[in-house]
């Protein structure tokens, strides 16, 4: 049954102006009729048997699509994916894919709540893959519980907004810093913070999805980089500073990075012995923010900087403003209630010059 809404969901993209080009597993075409398919789409129809004279379709064709929707995604394809199969046309296309992977589940409750499927699901969600669905319902089987394939509208809204999205910042150039930075004091020691990157990660990869041209600055983290993004890996807060002044002709810059504020004045390649150790002679590194925000030529349209503080967010912020000239400061307030460091979720407040979200 969800095998076949997805000519209802076909037609619905094609009213919204949506081009598609539809690849057809072996499975669907015991389910539906690969003709009411064909009348419904307006790109082209794709087989395994599709690739016998073109070897490089499952990359042409991710190359040269906006996004990719598996629906229905069963428990079959999921697990192909999030364990690395490449053994047809769909599985080769989702693993060459670098562009955006939509899932829509559709099958039994238990196979739905199998402990295998859970942790493939949490497989591709750690990746970037996003899912729709599933819903809680009467499934085809008559059983009742979470599998069914979402409604027809939702897809098929959730679709063509990220479609929409895609342009609207296309041909801008951004910039996005993340990670911590890390600097060393000898063979074994450096002084760093907890930033894992997380936040910066996520906006550079949102960026790229609405369009832009991304450069991704990131201190070490132990995350997977955004596809279709330029990543460019330093380590210290001098090496972020020398690799982002030099870009130039920037639309919007984002500084996501927990960029250390202190390093020490010597540096040794020696390790040194604890008992040598009672002082550290710091010195404050180059502000990266206020160099690139504050300059009078090729200064980017936007400036988007951050703050992390445990008291006092809001006058922190509207001061970190005026210091740095940004135009807008995102406060991240630091508790027991908003564990920011490593967390997939964050409160935050966006303060522009004009008023506070």
């Amino acid at each position: 049954i969800a095998a076949k809404k997805c000519i209802n969901i076909i037609s619905m993209l094609i009213k919204n102006k949506i081009k598609i080009d539809c690849l057809i597993t072996e499975s669907a075409k015991k389910i539906v009729n690969t003709n009411l398919i064909k009348k419904s789409v307006n790109g082209k129809m794709y087989f395994n048997s599709s690739e016998k004279n073109n070897k490089m379709l499952h990359i042409n064709l991710t190359r040269n699509s906006n996004l990719t929707l598996v629906c229905p995604a069963t428990a079959n394809i999921i697990a192909k994916f999030a364990n690395g199969f490449a053994n047809d046309l769909a599985s080769t296309s989702l693993i060459a894919s670098n562009q955006r992977i939509l899932m829509a589940p559709a099958m039994n409750v238990q196979m739905w709540n199998n402990p295998i499927n859970k942790i493939n699901v949490e497989k591709l969600k750690k990746i970037g893959i996003e899912f729709i669905g599933p819903e809680y319902g009467k499934l085809s089987c008559g059983e009742i519980g979470m599998g069914r394939l979402s409604s027809e509208k939702k897809i098929v809204s959730i679709v063509t907004d990220i479609i929409n999205k895609s342009k609207k910042l296309k041909n801008k150039k951004c910039l996005v810093t993340a990670g911590p930075t890390i600097e060393k004091i000898d063979a074994v020691r450096f002084i760093s913070n907890y930033s894992s990157g997380k936040q910066g990660y996520e906006i550079a990869k949102y960026l790229s999805f609405c369009g832009a041209n991304v450069t991704l600055i990131t201190g070490p983290t132990n995350i997977q980089p955004p596809i279709d993004i330029k990543v460019i890996n330093v380590v210290s807060a001098e090496d972020m500073y020398k690799t982002a002044i030099k870009l130039k002709n920037v639309d919007v810059a984002v500084f996501a990075a927990a960029v250390s504020d202190i390093k020490p004045k010597k540096i040794t390649d020696q390790k040194r012995k604890k008992n040598k150790i009672k002082n550290l002679n710091l010195k404050i590194n180059k502000d990266i923010i206020k160099d690139i925000s504050l300059r009078k030529k090729n200064r980017p349209k936007l400036v988007v900087g951050f703050a992390a503080e445990t008291k006092n967010l809001l006058s922190n912020c509207k001061k970190k403003m005026k210091e740095k000239g940004c135009d807008w400061i995102i406060g991240n307030e630091i508790n027991k209630k908003n564990e920011v460091f490593g967390s997939d979720f964050n409160k935050i407040m966006i303060v522009e010059k004009n008023h506070i979200k």
